[in-house]
Formats: C-alpha cells, sequence, structure tokens
C-alpha cells in the first residue's frame, strides 16, 4: 500500500460524520467518495489512465489513491459506460479489495468485465428507491447529450439522488439539462449537487467528445432549485476536454455572490454540515 493511497483509505475510515452532515473526498473528473456514519459510497471511480481500447489516456493528475487500496466500499454507483466513469481496470481491483461492496450500473455497463459476480451487481429501476451502505438512493435519468432508452432494459444514462445522514445529494454524472429533469429534481429538497461544467461544443462533438452541461447551466440550475451547495465535475482530468472552474465561480457570484460552491480537488475533504433552519 502506498502511502498516497493509504493515508486517503485511512482518513475516509477515521472521519467521524455526525448527524446532519456528509464527508466528500475528490477524486478527479465525476469521481467521489460519500462518507456517512455507516461507509462509504464511491461514484463514479476513475483511477488508472486506461483509454478502453488497450492504450492509455493523458491524465493532467494521478489518480489520488489506487482501487486495489481500498477496502472500505458498501457500494459503487456508475453513471454511464464511458470509460472515465466505468473503468474495469479500476472496479475489478476495488471488487477484490472491498469484498461486501455492491455495484450499481446502467445495462450498458457490462461488470463482468471487471470480474464481478452477478450477484454483486444490480441494474437500478428508475425511481425505485434502494439502499448502500445506510443511504436511501435513486436513479434518475441522465441524458448525455439526448436521453436514451431501452424499453425493455432501461436508461443507458443514469444520475443518482442520495439521501444520507439528514442531508440529499445529487450526483447526475455526465448530463445535459433536458426537458423534465428540473421537476424531477423538485420531488426533493437537495442540498449538495455534483454537476460537469465542461460544455458542448462543434469542434470537440466532431472528435466524438460527447458533451454536459455547462458552467452557466449548472449556475443557473444551482439557482432555480435553490441548491445550498454546488460542487461542479469534469473539468479538471482529461485534456482537451476540461474547464477554467473560475468562469463557473465568476458567472455564479454574478448572477447570486450568496449561492454556495466549492471545487473540490482530487484527495481533499469537503464536509458538509446542514445548518438547522
Amino acid at each position: 500500500m502506498s502511502p498516497r493511497s493509504g493515508s486517503l483509505v485511512e482518513r475516509v475510515d477515521k472521519l467521524e460524520v455526525q448527524p446532519n452532515s456528509l464527508g466528500f473526498y475528490g477524486l478527479g473528473q465525476a469521481g467521489v467518495i460519500i462518507r456517512g456514519p455507516e461507509g462509504a459510497i464511491y461514484v463514479d471511480p476513475y483511477l488508472t489512465d486506461n483509454d478502453g481500447s488497450g492504450g492509455h489516456i493523458e491524465r493532467n493528475f494521478p489518480p489520488p489513491v489506487d482501487p486495489a487500496d481500498i477496502t472500505n466500499a458498501a457500494g459503487v454507483l456508475i453513471s454511464h459506460v464511458h470509460i472515465d466513469h466505468f473503468d474495469p481496470q479500476t472496479l475489478g481491483p476495488l471488487a477484490k479489495s472491498s469484498q461486501e461492496a455492491r455495484f450499481y450500473a446502467p445495462h450498458t455497463c457490462d461488470l463482468s468485465q471487471a470480474g464481478i459476480e452477478p450477484e454483486r451487481t444490480e441494474i437500478p429501476e428508475v425511481d425505485r428507491k434502494f439502499t448502500v451502505g445506510g443511504a436511501s438512493v435513486t436513479a434518475i435519468p441522465s441524458a448525455h447529450t439526448g436521453l436514451e432508452y431501452d424499453p425493455e432494459r432501461g436508461y443507458s444514462y443514469l444520475g443518482y439522488v442520495i439521501e444520507w445522514n439528514g442531508i440529499t445529494v445529487y450526483h447526475s454524472g455526465d448530463t445535459v439539462i433536458y426537458d423534465g429533469l428540473l421537476d424531477t429534481l423538485r420531488r426533493w429538497d437537495i442540498d449538495v449537487v455534483f454537476m460537469p461544467i465542461n460544455g458542448r461544443d462543434y469542434f470537440r462533438t466532431a472528435q466524438d467528445i460527447v458533451g454536459n452541461t455547462g458552467f452557466r447551466e449548472v449556475a443557473e440550475l444551482a439557482e432555480t432549485l435553490d441548491i445550498r451547495m454546488t460542487i461542479p465535475t469534469h473539468y479538471d482530468l482529461i485534456p482537451p476536454n476540461t474547464e477554467n472552474p473560475a468562469y463557473f465561480v465568476d458567472y455564479l457570484y454574478e448572477r447570486n455572490p450568496d449561492r454556495h460552491y466549492h471545487l473540490l480537488r482530487p484527495g481533499e475533504l469537503y464536509y458538509y454540515v446542514k445548518e438547522e433552519a
């Protein structure tokens, strides 16, 4: 176990989570560890340089933890099949080191590629709650960049609403804002949002780089839904598909200087406490 990897897992395990709070640890790209009172949930961990076709992706920074060192995962939530969200080279070692972990992913993700036994996997049914590590989780559709639905197998892209220890978190995975998303999210009083800000444009689309919400859209969503804390994702890891998070901060401040945000760095703990009303 490397000191860098070991220190992150140990810090996650040692964190004492009080009522009405959660700990968030950045993994880069869209990845995050959510630490609650009963354990840890990993969302979209991408902890290698695997490009999915036998080659390597250039990373702007090394993985903050070795997946083989992750011994504390109660569950892993995967949003979609793209390699920076669904990486068999991350998930296989993680499954071996966290023997009790269960894995949740849309039908497009073949978890057998990571050597994970079928009894440890589940395709979440949209709008049906399930329990992971003490958290209540609801899958909702994401659109990257359009809604893709198979009537027999479900949606290809998922986001997750996680209710845990008095805190409600929405992690969109990769998505754009589509008709109906705001109304769906209004079903919850959301405290913390994780959403991508790298955006989309003609030239990246021409390179088969699938787009996401941009920084303006995420700021507007936070203002429209009165989100207490917005944490942007998908801006830091893989060139040329990054974004300057200062643009998000500047636009959000111009829109509402009292709207809270946090730029979660790889390996960093952000401890969120919900204030009494």
